[in-house]
């Protein structure tokens, strides 16, 4: 009896690590190209094969598979590179990326599949970056990952979003001018690092008072806000024309700058 509970046992340990789930969710079905890339793990949540693929031009897309062993759905809701860093990140669809319960996706292998697109890239090639994937319920994950070309493996890993038209260029030369004096406390609600600093510098090239710049209490903020006082709504708008981004909200009470600025995961990462 003893030597059958045994042989029960393994069974059931050699079924559970081979992910023996059948059916079109299982987690060992449809994994993406399987090369030199990065893995990790953060809660429920496996991030494996991780490259960045370039092709010829500035612009790259991640290539990972993702797999969630959740029974609820969790969304990627940020993705950044540092050394160096792209001007944008373009999701595909936008905002965020849904990675099923017991279920898994393929980011960048072909042009039906999810895509994290870089802007105006410029790695050497063959060279290992950092990324940081931020999920909206399993929390962040950092990898060192290499910059490999679109080729073999990666031959269908081609970017679809394009190097857009700058907003942020755009709406400069609409408002030159009309934020000069104006202060502002600039927060940052991500997990950028150096972010509200960076978009500080370019709020002082207009010409405004840069009052505080710090850490926002939640660090996952999803949409960008622009609070003012009185008589700065036309201030608060132009900061939102000027970043592209931003929710526009009263606060009669403010008094220790014009304006507040909570960075949030939507806001460009470049202006």
């Amino acid at each position: 009896m003893r030597t059958y509970k045994s042989l029960i046992s393994a069974i059931a340990v050699i079924l559970f690590m081979t992910g023996c789930g059948a059916g079109p969710n299982a987690l060992t079905n449809t994994q993406g190209p399987v090369g030199s890339g990065a893995n990790s793990t953060i809660g429920d949540i496996y991030v494996q094969n991780v490259v960045i693929a370039q092709g010829e031009s500035n612009i790259a897309t991640v290539v990972a598979t993702i797999s969630n062993s959740s029974l609820k759905d969790d969304q990627l809701v940020s993705v950044s590179v540092e050394n160096p860093a792209p001007k944008s990140v373009v999701f595909s669809p936008a905002n965020e990326i849904n990675i099923p319960a017991r279920g898994l996706i393929n980011l960048g292998i072909n042009e039906q599949a999810a895509h994290v697109d870089l802007i105006e890239f410029t790695p050497r090639q063959s060279s290992f970056v950092k990324i940081t994937f931020v999920f909206k319920n399993a929390g962040i994950v950092d990898q060192t990952v290499l910059v490999v070309p679109n080729t073999g493996i990666y031959e269908g890993a081609n970017p679809v979003a394009t190097a857009p038209a700058s907003a942020a260029v755009e709406g400069r030369e609409i408002i030159a001018g009309s934020l000069e004096g104006v202060s502002i406390t600039v927060l940052n609600g991500t997990r950028r690092a150096g972010y509200a600093r960076s978009v500080a510098d370019t709020l002082q090239v207009q010409g405004m008072k840069i009052v505080n710049v710090a850490d926002a209490a939640n660090k996952d903020t999803a949409n960008t806000q622009i609070v003012y006082g009185v008589g700065m709504r036309v201030k608060a708008e132009a900061v939102a024309k000027l970043l592209s981004v931003g929710q526009i909200v009263e606060d009669p009470a403010l008094v220790a700058s014009n304006l507040v600025l909570t960075l949030g995961n939507d806001a460009p990462f470049s202006f």
